[in-house]
């Protein structure tokens, strides 16, 4: 009799495949435990139940198969350990196998002394089970032929002669001296073991050739870099050669000496090169084929990181044709496509490899890292195994909210620990995590005196906006000006005010739909590419990476890091005079009692008022941000509560998936990005482009098949989040609601939505970003 695990793929072939996809990147003293976990993951298939949904695609309640292969993985892990705390963890991990994890507990007897009334939950999976064991009665021999191919034969017979309650039993022991002794070594390897299996179970699942990943030599990317950077010897050039050297030289001295480095040098000195060549050189000096993970905060900014390094690739004439076995990008907005001429993989196949890093050079979010740190999503976590022994560059490390950078510490430090990694910081300013990391450019805060480039003039007193808007006006002068304000609001009533004015005027902010703000980027580097004397009122939108160069930027106050980011898009290569970078405090009006006006809305009160501490001075020239911004952190360090790092780092120790009990954080709710409270996403149907994805969405709801709907909807994607906007809810009244959208429709974009300034909104609310 045959089994089957899927259509057209026998069980036993699936299981020895699961075991085989992973087994050599699972250390060694784990690899036994992998091979229980993957020879037992999908036991619950081997009854008539799964074998007719297969045929007939109808599910019945015998049909699930988590829980019974999670009491026979247990079963044999059992008799295997005894009452080791390895065995609670395979019986998690085979038992989430299917969705996200949740603490196991929820599928324990609530008693250590058994089951009891109130576990009516468990009492009907185990009644299932039940009949599903009887069921496998009927075709033991058969099963047990099966898995004498794997050599997995030994416990078939005892385990569906076994006690099904005695089995939970023990396991509720476990769990109840592991909640009394907790460690963070079973955080970490359940989330090993559990990545391995899921990553495997998929790849197996959908059938297709894995990829081998691919890695360019230092030597042959030098070449090419050298090629494009070229013989020019302007003093900004001389110093990013000077920088870039002194990394390399330093990392090929001191990479034995820790597992953590920094390089700390001003915006604008190459550090994109400098430490992607440092990760490369320390890949040379370690040996082996290691990942290099490029993480940036941003998804507005991988995109040129990532055009850095494919053109440092493109001369390799293997790279041409299997680009994304060597470098790919992974964000939520990135497109689903996996280059190889050896495979033709559709958008699904792309999507599996994308989201497991089957690559050589990954191009990431620090979302997409720590959050599969941090996690317990089946999707985050398929990558998890990748990640062992892998190069992380992290670029601007400071973006990450101070509160959680406690808890970002110890991570690291321990995923540096169980998984072999070792990490490289680059950054402006010092971060206050792995103060022990070894800083690769000696010297480093020579460079900030260097490189003075712009001065902060700092206005002291509060302003009204008109009057700011009045004072600009009569002080114009013939240059090009950046003004960034704090809310959408206040850079609506500046635009305004200015679009009659004599010259180019732009608006920038997330109220534009992404298509539009990509469209006005790209014209705004044009008009300053020309000279163009232009002016751009934006939000803090604009200091997400986008590579401008303003003669003159003025701020509305923010915290100090914020409006060091400003700074570097005034001179941003030290082409002209000191550039100014004027900062105001700005206020809607005499109301505002407490002086802190529109950044407290953005902010808070208490980053604003050490920021306006710190900039006691009426200048301050490039050569001293250094030293301001480590002031500005170190002081927020200090302030900040450190309470939410605790409750998420308790949660990792005592493996708190789920549980929100007794004021705990569980894991589940680990989220480096915001939930923005009061905002909904609305669907804005332009033009043609978006009434026809938006058209196709609509039609997927008659698609049976989850695949084929999944590979249909990848090809929309990408077009139907170019065309959303983040609202207040307020505003929900005035949008229809259709298949999971709220959606503007054609005929309503007139009186809605201009292509200039966006979402036409209430002048006087104060709508942040």
């Amino acid at each position: 009799m045959k089994f089957f695990s899927h259509p057209d793929k026998e069980l036993i072939l699936h299981l020895r495949e699961v075991y085989e996809i992973n087994k050599d990147k699972v250390d060694k003293d784990l690899r036994e435990y992998y091979r229980i976990i993957s020879y037992c993951h999908d036991f619950g298939k081997f009854t008539s139940y799964f074998q007719r949904y297969l045929k007939t695609k109808k599910r019945g309640k015998y049909t699930d198969h988590g829980f019974i292969s999670a009491l026979f993985a247990a079963f044999c892990a059992f008799k295997e350990y005894g009452e080791d705390n390895i065995v609670l963890l395979i019986y998690s991990i085979v038992l989430h196998h299917h969705g996200d994890l949740e603490n196991a507990s929820k599928d324990l007897p609530s008693s250590i002394s058994g089951l009891l009334e109130n576990d009516y939950r468990l009492l009907e999976k185990i009644e299932i089970a039940q009949y599903q064991i009887n069921d496998m009665i009927k075709n033991k021999n058969y099963i047990k032929e099966e898995y004498r191919k794997i050599d997995f034969d030994i416990y078939v017979d005892e385990f569906l002669d076994s006690d099904i309650t005695f089995i939970l039993k023990k396991l509720k022991k476990l769990s109840f001296l592991m909640e009394k002794s907790p460690t963070e070594k079973n955080y970490f390897v359940h989330q090993i073991l559990y990545s391995s299996l899921i990553s495997a179970d998929k790849l197996s699942a959908s059938q297709i050739d894995i990829p081998t990943e691919k890695y360019a030599q230092y030597e042959c990317l030098d070449r090419v870099r050298l090629k494009i950077i070229g013989n020019s010897f302007s003093t900004i050039n001389e110093i990013r050669r000077e920088i870039f050297y002194k990394v390399q030289k330093s990392i090929e001295r001191d990479y034995k000496k820790s597992r953590f480095f920094t390089i700390t040098a001003p915006t604008g000195t190459g550090k994109t090169y400098t430490g992607f060549f440092a990760a490369l050189k320390l890949r040379e000096l370690l040996g082996g084929n290691r990942r290099i993970i490029y993480c940036l905060p941003f998804t507005s900014i991988i995109d040129q990181n990532y055009d850095v390094l494919y053109d440092l690739h493109n001369e390799i004439e293997e790279f041409k044709e299997e680009s994304s076995r060597f470098l790919i990008k992974h964000h939520s907005l990135s497109n689903v496509e996996y280059k190889s001429e050896e495979y033709e993989y559709d958008n699904l196949d792309s999507e599996l490899l994308i989201e497991n890093w089957s690559s050589g050079i990954i191009v990431t979010t620090f979302v997409q890292l720590l959050e599969t740190l941090i996690s317990c999503r089946n999707r985050m976590l398929k990558k998890l195994i990748n990640l062992k022994g892998s190069i992380l560059i992290l670029d601007e490390i400071q973006a990450i909210d101070i509160s959680f950078l406690p808890l970002v510490d110890y991570v690291l430090r321990k995923s540096s620990e169980y998984f072999n990694l070792h990490i490289i910081m680059m950054t402006a300013t010092k971060p206050y995590i792995l103060n022990e990391a070894i800083e690769l450019l000696d010297d480093c805060t020579k460079y900030f005196s260097i490189f003075n480039r712009t001065k902060l003039i700092i206005n002291p007193n509060n302003i009204k906006l008109e009057e700011f808007i009045m004072e600009f006006k009569n002080n114009i002068e013939d240059k090009s000006y950046l003004i960034v304000c704090n809310t959408i609001s206040s850079s609506l009533k500046v635009y305004n005010s200015l679009k009659d004015l004599k010259r180019k005027i732009y608006y920038l902010s997330t109220n534009l739909l992404p298509i539009h703000r990509k469209r006005m980027i790209s014209e705004i580097k044009e008009c300053l590419d020309k000279k163009e004397k232009i002016i751009l009122v934006s939000t803090q939108v604009v200091e997400a990476g986008v590579n401008f160069d303003f003669d003159i930027a003025i701020r509305d106050i923010g915290p100090i890091d914020s409006i060091i980011q400003c700074a570097g898009r005034c001179n941003r290569n030290g082409n002209k005079d000191l550039g100014n970078v004027k900062v105001y405090s700005l206020i809607d009006d005499d109301k505002d009692r407490d002086g802190f006006g529109f950044s407290k809305y953005v902010y808070g009160i208490p980053a604003i008022r050490i920021t306006k501490e710190i900039l006691g001075k009426e200048s301050i020239e490039e050569k001293e941000y250094y030293n301001i911004v480590s002031e500005y952190f170190k002081r927020m360090q200090d302030n900040k509560s450190k309470d939410k790092s605790m409750f998420f780092k308790n949660s990792i120790l005592s493996l708190n998936f789920s549980n929100e009990d007794n004021n705990k954080i569980p894991i589940y709710k680990f989220s480096l990005i915001e939930n923005n409270l009061g905002y909904f996403d609305v669907l804005l149907l332009y033009d043609d482009i978006v009434e026809d994805a938006f058209d196709k969405y609509c039609k997927l709801r008659n698609e049976k098949d989850y695949y084929e709907r999944r590979r249909q909807y990848l090809k929309i994607k990408n077009i139907l989040k170019d065309y959303t906007l983040s609202l207040p809810i307020k505003y929900n009244n005035i949008f229809e609601e259709k298949f999971g959208f709220y959606i503007l429709p054609r005929h309503g974009i007139k009186d809605y939505y201009d292509e200039k300034t966006g979402f036409i909104r209430d002048a006087k609310s104060f709508d942040i970003f």
